[in-house]
């Protein structure tokens, strides 16, 4: 099989599990424990980086060993994930009889067609096909406006695994007397994430609430979820305040890893130029042709990998949570993928913006006001959609179905309502 094949299966696969696991798992959760929903996401998003972390540093391996007459194993290194998941998907199936599976209704690609199409010819969608259908389809564009920045967050998120691999390239790797390989610095950001997510769960976030910074979600009273002896119970949800504060700040701590990095690279610049400058009858050096003794060591990239990590966590994983919170229940999944669709335009930013210039120095600073120009967009887009959002939510989700709902909400009625029951009690 070609190659172009096994990528289409690849994405294929990827492309059918990534938006369904995360809403799937967010399903498994009363409404009344949002808390534990906000923990879900953040372990969710650690076990990512932990299984990231163990391929990153056990597959090199396998294909370094010797096997079948060859100097290399691919068949070893592609051959043990490949039984890991295997693993996995025989445990997900054992495990299914105790999993919360609320049917699908209908086909939310195409009720989001339907609605749009009405909408752009100028006739009532409400009449066509229901209030709650076309409230749910204005909900989902709503949260799909606040992804609209993303794009920048994840352009310079990605590049940790090519330029600034370069930038490592040409950098003093030696560590009595270990060499560190450029690209085996990816290593540190699924390590940095596997010790920062429990470090904000249990530091940070309690200490900004401490001081009166907005940080995980509100608190409101609501009724007909899991009744209490008084009739009402105290619910925890991410508000679209707190969600902005934290996304915001991630983005301009993406940003500011940037401004370090282009720092770093200015100061690579002077030693290649002090250097010239010492020695005036050698061939000049380039970064290419001066010993990397002569340069900064590898390990001046942590401070960027830090930064950039933090930034992470309060941006992706927010996000996550926010995609769930805020979309419609029949299109969670919808605005999963949405959001995973923003990495995808990230990486075509990448290959456009970095046609304006070829200087690494100047295109790190670039980078840097375009991620702070996307925070601000962010900041403008979630004032103006934010009262909406919040009485979307607030209301229970849509208005009551009218007679165009009736009949399609019937017929999974009686499956999703003994399936759903305890967690909507």
């Amino acid at each position: 099989m070609g190659s172009p094949h096994r990528a289409a299966s690849h994405s294929l696969g990827t492309g059918g599990i990534k938006p369904c696991v995360s809403s799937f798992g967010g399903d498994q959760f009363m409404k009344s424990e949002s808390s534990r929903l906000q923990r879900f996401f953040s372990m969710f998003y650690f076990s990512i980086n932990a299984g990231s972390m163990v391929a990153t540093l056990m597959t090199p391996e396998l294909r370094a060993a010797k096997c079948l007459g060859e100097e290399t194993c691919y068949p070893l290194a592609f051959g043990v994930p490949a039984v890991f998941m295997v693993v996995a998907v025989v445990a997900f199936v054992v495990a299914s009889r105790w999993y919360v599976m609320i049917p699908p209704l209908g086909n939310p690609i195409i009720d989001v067609a339907k609605v749009s199409m009405a909408l752009i010819r100028g006739k009532s969608p409400e009449q066509l096909y229901g209030a709650k259908k076309v409230a749910d389809v204005r909900q989902l564009y709503r949260v799909l406006c606040v992804f609209i920045p993303f794009p920048f967050f994840w352009a310079l998120f990605e590049q940790q695994g090519s330029r600034w691999v370069v930038q490592a390239d040409r950098m003093d790797g030696r560590i009595s007397g270990f060499e560190l390989k450029p690209d085996q610095m990816q290593v540190f950001n699924p390590v940095l994430i596997l010790c920062l997510i429990p470090t904000f769960e249990v530091v940070v976030y309690p200490l900004m609430r401490k001081i009166g910074l907005p940080t995980r979600r509100t608190t409101t009273q609501t009724g007909n979820q899991r009744i209490g002896r008084n009739g009402n119970t105290t619910e925890e949800v991410l508000s679209i305040y707190d969600a902005t504060f934290r996304m915001i700040s991630g983005m301009v701590l993406v940003s500011s890893s940037f401004v370090i990095c282009g720092f770093v690279q200015l100061a690579m610049e002077n030693r290649v130029t002090a250097w010239n400058e010492a020695n005036p009858d050698l061939t000049p050096a380039t970064f290419e042709t001066l010993d990397k003794t002569q340069q900064l060591h590898i390990l001046t990239t942590i401070p960027q990998i830090f930064v950039i990590t933090c930034g992470e966590i309060l941006c992706s994983i927010t996000a996550l949570e926010f995609a769930y919170a805020y979309a419609p229940q029949s299109m969670k999944s919808v605005c999963q993928s949405m959001f995973l669709l923003t990495n995808a335009c990230g990486n075509i930013c990448v290959i456009i913006f970095t046609k304006i210039t070829k200087e690494d120095l100047y295109l790190y600073f670039m980078w840097a006001a375009i991620e702070l120009g996307a925070a601000f967009l962010m900041y403008y887009i979630c004032r103006r959609v934010q009262a909406p959002l919040d009485a979307y939510k607030n209301a229970g989700a849509a208005p009551k179905d009218t007679a165009a709902d009736a009949q399609e909400m019937e017929a999974g009625s009686n499956g999703t309502k003994a399936l759903a029951a305890p967690y909507e009690e």
